[in-house]
């Protein structure tokens, strides 16, 4: 019985959808008058075939193509989200006022993305371009924004962008930061622009400042204390850099009082002074001070006088006797003798380059008044010099600083650690 033209008609499209979606079983009808009892023999054979054949994976190579019920039903990935629902951090920073907290938003946003992420590189190239625009448009030196300066770098570290870091740390004057990432991303041309600009856009005392700052940590680190302070004085008069003007605040912290110098090893301490005249007493600014209600703030006085030591009784109200004599006048000291302030006995020692005071009350606090440039007695173990109103280390075979032997006459800060002749000293103020 011959078929309706609208049966036929359906039969190919029917055929034709099975040819496109891939499926075995349509491999059979090619043409459009196919027998059915040859169509089902077809059908039975694949089928054997298939059930024999070793069970293929499930997964979809990259030339496979999804078939028409696939594409029809199958899951499809979601669409992106409309425009409006989409969040971008850079534009919400953007919106707040330009300054310090579009800076700080950045400087929170970066840190709070994975580094080498897309997005992680372009809030910090985002970061980078308002953090120069900024600087550029209110004409001010980047050292300014150091810290914001030093969390950009980072973060242009971490997206690879190693060049702009560089050029970044240059402008602060981290030369050292800023040629290791110039090295590391190949940019030797870069390397040498960033010098020339900053030697350029410094120039004059900026640049003679940097040049001196640096003299000075060298100096400094060879053991030329003097000489380092004077080139960081220097610095700080051609450049008050807030950093420059730190140091130079740290170093006077931890310089002594003039011609004065305290060591202490436990419960030992020794007083250095070149100071004269000499004044004993309860005073604060006693040179040896003695801790006795029986003895006057302002006892007595030692001064110099043709190379001698003379003492003087300042009107004290308890008296003074000096090797079990009453003075009632000016007083010349022996080699080796007392002092009694009212009861209170200090014994004393004379040589050609000191005078060693030592109280009975604390015999362990010795007090020292230098009578020539060096001193070098025993309480001490070893030469201490005093030259320009300041003490210094002499540099002898064991003399010792912070560790390690010194070559050259040492100025000394408070803090030091001084070996002396197998004692231990430090420094105090």
């Amino acid at each position: 019985m011959a078929r309706e033209p609208r049966q036929l008609v359906g039969r190919r499209l029917w055929r034709r959808r099975r040819r496109r979606s891939g499926d075995d079983d349509a491999g059979f009808a090619h043409d459009d008058h196919a027998d059915p009892e040859r169509d089902e023999a077809a059908r039975h054979d694949q089928a054997l075939l298939r059930s024999v054949a070793p069970a293929a994976p499930q997964t979809t190579t990259a030339t496979e193509k999804p078939g028409f019920f696939a594409r029809l039903f199958g899951r499809k990935p979601p669409p992106p989200p409309p425009p409006y629902l989409q969040v971008d951090p850079i534009a919400d920073i953007l919106a707040l006022p330009r300054g310090a907290a579009r800076l700080d938003a950045f400087e929170k946003t970066v840190s709070g993305l994975e580094a080498g992420t897309p997005d992680h590189r372009r809030v910090a190239l985002a970061f980078h371009s308002e953090l120069i625009a900024l600087a550029t448009d209110a004409g001010v030196d980047l050292t300014l924004f150091e810290a914001r300066v030093n969390a950009c770098a980072a973060a242009l570290i971490g997206a690879g962008e190693d060049e702009k870091a560089g050029t970044l740390y240059a402008r602060i004057g981290r030369r050292h930061q800023a040629a290791e990432l110039f090295v590391r991303a190949g940019a030797i041309d870069a390397l040498e622009e960033a010098h020339a600009e900053l030697a350029f856009a410094e120039g004059g005392r900026k640049h003679d400042a940097r040049l001196a700052f640096e003299r000075f940590e060298t100096l400094f680190l060879v053991g030329r204390r003097d000489d380092a302070i004077e080139a960081l004085d220097r610095a700080v008069a051609l450049w008050d850099n807030p950093a420059y003007v730190e140091v130079q605040s740290g170093v006077k912290a931890r310089t002594p009082p003039a011609s004065t110098l305290t060591l202490a090893a436990g419960d030992d301490v020794v007083r250095l002074t070149a100071r004269f005249p000499l004044l004993l007493g309860r005073g604060e600014d006693s040179a040896v001070r003695i801790d006795s209600p029986l003895v006057s703030r302002a006892h007595v006085e030692i001064e110099r006088r043709a190379g001698s030591l003379v003492l003087r009784d300042l009107v004290s109200s308890g008296g003074t006797r000096v090797d079990d004599k009453v003075i009632d006048g000016p007083t010349a000291l022996g080699d080796v003798g007392t002092i009694d302030l009212a009861g209170v006995v200090v014994d004393y020692v004379v040589t050609n380059t000191a005078l060693t005071l030592r109280p009975r009350l604390r015999p362990r606090h010795v007090t020292i008044a230098a009578r020539a440039d060096v001193v070098d007695e025993a309480p001490v173990g070893g030469a201490i010099a005093f030259r320009g109103g300041k003490a210094r280390l002499v540099a002898t075979g064991k003399a010792i600083l912070n560790g390690d032997p010194i070559r050259l006459d040492t100025l000394l800060f408070i803090g030091d650690r001084v070996e002396l002749g197998g004692r231990r000293w430090m420094v105090q103020g």
